[in-house]
């Protein structure tokens, strides 16, 4: 089928592959290469390859190596497909992933020859018009193979000692999972010690993911079925390199959709199209309705191979954080993953493969005429919305953030407009609600109803707001020694300034939050609301400590359904918390009116918008003042939280979860409740535990010893105010411990 491979290369591939277990119709990887190099020679350079097409049409064809493979070095090729492909058009990107599992190589075979079917479209005139709509229209990205390695073992090689190996279940790269320095593999279905699974090593819901030797059973379709290692996701998020190629390159290219190729050798999900995502009743990806539209579409143009029908289309149910989930998540790009054929996924049947690939490649081109937005030859509808983004007074192109209200939550990251100021969306029938935000520009939100029969149009100037000044100057404690941070954001802009006490600004009109805080001093929270020159004068204060709980007992608490385990209180004390929690922990201590800052240690991972922690204080008319998360955030941080009590209250964090779907939850290691010095700073109390004590003492005399004290440690240390940290200091402590015992 493939075109200008040299008589050579046949030759040898065949007597190479003479001891192989496959159909020498797949494509081993040495074939992919030389293929892809042959259409570089006649393609590359070719300005009008059609001589049939009116006009020139440019070059069509370009190739790269956008990565390689972690063990054997292997590049991983990409291949673009446009008129002009040598020049970077506003055109909207669909993106096909051939192979990622490697037994799984109908994608390498669905790959290539939807390459050569873009390539000469002469060849394949029930789909030429479709071919050249596509290709006028759209910018076509074709990885054949993003896991070499694993493919060169399916398709067999010779080791050093010249001996013949192959493995046609292999599933993975070649990961050294077991750290012995040698590719442990075992043929069979699952036992191979080695290897990543490729699919499962994106940062997305990554906990779901399998450990190294761990066991996956079957379906009730097949439920004998045991793949023992196969689905390993490695040692952390885009660890293997095959993985981080795919990564970078899509989030480089702003693509609007992309379908992966797979195969179910279970058969448990054999012949379907998958799409992200329905995780449980009411748990939908927010484009679902779209996703699942087009999904369906999809797989009505893929009858069965053994039976009536055609392919189900269905949404994904798994949590793993495979690449169709973390694509959509991450870039907004829809990728729907394809698994192609029955359990019988290595057929030795041409007419099988051949028929098998070929449908395949008549749905790909349907979805790639809806991403060009092209209905010929019966094509989808057109329902899709784009434009350009520009500034109103300079007509320069905006990378703004889009959203539309209907098409958004909270465990998607923001979606951007290109450096062509091109934004775009598909969509189905519905009324929308479209809006931009960019820092530095008014903010605009639209109502539009798309059409079925054509894209919708709609250009956005945005408006440049006005500029004013902010002055903030912040007075130090005397002799103070560290870093200082201002934290300044916005809706749209947030900046880091370290070590400036004044700051002369330049912001255009919004609303401000503004911290200001260092190690030891009491954090400045204020919000400014710029709409003229404003300066802000900030006394900044050492911080005292009022509260103090590292956690090792919850005697300081009443416990209504916590878990305290060395030194840690969280949510549960199993990996996954709960369904239907309602559980909380109230201080003993109450706490006057009052401004304080909760400075808490913690890490949470928590059910995007179902489930929620709060944290802060429960008042005495039954209010609550504090913060709300619910968000990923599973690394140990310092959440510094502002309060203003009005009314006496208690500490109190508060768990909620609904009936489904659970996560790791909250952990919380230590937590301070900070209130500004009402002088200088308040003596004694050296290690902010909020009590003065004889570990109090020990820290002076420590500081004493070495002779290095910070100015905090001074200001506190020096009990008698004489300027000197010195044994009569340690006496006024004694004292002091003494007078309040």
């Amino acid at each position: 089928m493939f075109k200008y491979i040299s008589i050579c290369l046949i030759l040898f591939t065949s007597i190479v592959l003479s001891q192989s277990e496959l159909s020498d119709r797949y494509t081993t990887l040495e074939e992919i290469e030389n293929q892809l190099n042959a259409w570089h020679e006649e393609f590359g350079s070719n300005q009008d390859p059609y001589t049939f097409y009116p006009g020139n049409e440019g070059i069509i064809y370009h190739h790269e190596i956008i990565g390689y493979s972690g063990v054997d070095n292997l590049p991983i090729w990409a291949v673009k497909l446009t008129l002009n492909a040598d020049l970077n058009e506003d055109k909207p990107k669909a993106l096909i992933l051939g192979q990622c599992h490697a037994e799984e190589i109908y994608g390498v075979e669905i790959a290539m020859d939807l390459i050569e079917w873009m390539l000469y479209p002469m060849d394949h005139p029930a789909q030429i018009q479709s071919i050249l709509s596509i290709m006028t229209n759209a910018e076509i990205w074709i990885v054949p193979t993003h896991n070499p390695e694993g493919l060169s073992v399916v398709h067999g090689w010779y080791d050093d000692l010249n001996q013949f190996n192959q493995d046609v279940y292999y599933r993975k790269n070649k990961y050294d999972a077991n750290n012995n320095g040698i590719f442990d593999f075992v043929i069979g279905i699952g036992n191979d010690y080695d290897g990543v699974d490729l699919n499962r090593n994106y940062d997305f819901n990554w906990i779901f993911g399998d450990a190294v030797y761990s066991t996956d059973s079957g379906c009730g379709a097949n439920p004998s079925y045991i793949a023992n290692y196969d689905y390993y996701r490695g040692p952390a998020p885009f660890s293997e390199s095959e993985v981080v190629a795919i990564r970078d390159f899509v989030l480089s290219k702003n693509f609007l959709l992309s379908i992966a190729y797979h195969s179910s050798r279970s058969g448990c999900v054999a012949e379907k199209v998958i799409y992200p995502w329905e995780w449980d009743v009411n748990k939908k990806s927010p484009d679902f309705d779209i996703i699942s539209r087009l999904g369906f579409e999809m797989s009505q143009l893929l009858p069965k191979e053994a039976e009536s029908g055609f392919y189900a289309s269905a949404s994904s149910i798994s949590r793993r954080g495979n690449a169709h989930d973390w694509i959509y998540a991450n870039t907004g790009c829809i990728q729907y993953l394809v698994e192609v054929g029955t359990e019988n996924m290595q057929s030795d049947n041409v007419d099988v493969i051949n028929e098998t690939v070929e449908k395949n490649v008549i749905s790909a081109l349907h979805m790639l005429k809806r991403t060009a937005g092209t209905n010929i030859q019966n094509g989808p509808e057109r329902y899709q919305i784009t434009g350009l983004i520009t500034d109103s007074q300079t007509g320069e192109p905006l990378q703004a953030e889009v959203w539309i209200d209907e098409l958004t939550g909270p465990m998607l990251k923001p979606r951007y407009s290109d450096e062509f100021g091109r934004y775009r969306r598909l969509l189905i029938e519905g009324t929308y609600n479209i809006n931009f935000k960019l820092f530095g520009y008014e903010t605009q939100t639209h109502t539009f109803v798309p059409s079925s029969s054509q894209i919708t149009e709609f250009n956005v100037l945005l408006e440049p707001l006005d500029y004013f000044d902010l002055e903030i100057d912040l007075s130090l404690p005397s002799m103070f020694d560290e870093n200082l941070y201002t934290v300044i954001h916005s809706d749209t802009f947030q900046d880091t300034i370290m070590n400036e006490t004044n700051l002369q600004l330049n912001l255009p009109l919004d609303s401000y939050k503004i911290m200001v805080h260092s190690e030891n001093l009491y954090p400045e929270s204020f919000d400014v609301q710029l709409n003229s020159n404003t300066e802000i004068n900030k006394d900044l204060r050492w911080k005292s400590a009022v509260f103090y709980d590292d956690f090792s007992t919850l005697d300081a608490w009443a416990n209504e359904g916590w878990s305290l385990s060395d030194g840690t209180v969280s949510t549960q004390s199993n990996f996954l918390y709960l369904h239907d929690l309602n559980i909380h922990l109230t201080s003993f201590q109450n706490f006057a009116s009052n401004d304080y800052v909760l400075d808490v240690n913690l890490r949470r991972e928590i059910e995007w918008d179902n489930d929620f922690l709060n944290i802060g204080f429960s008042t005495s008319n039954n209010a609550f003042a504090g913060q709300m998360l619910s968000d990923h955030d599973y690394s140990w941080n310092d959440l510094l939280i502002p309060i203003t009590l009005e009314n006496p209250g208690n500490l109190y964090f508060n768990f909620v979860t609904d009936n489904s779907l659970d996560y790791r939850g909250v952990d919380i290691d230590h937590l301070s409740v900070y209130v500004k010095s009402e002088f200088d700073c308040t003596k004694s109390d050296l290690n902010l535990d909020a009590l003065t004590n004889i570990l109090d003492i020990t820290y002076l005399v420590d500081l004493i010893v070495t002779g290095s004290p910070s100015a905090f440690e001074k200001c506190v240390g020096d009990f008698d105010d004489d300027g000197i940290i010195n044994v009569v200091d340690i006496i006024g402590i004694l004292n002091f411990i003494l007078e309040i015992n």
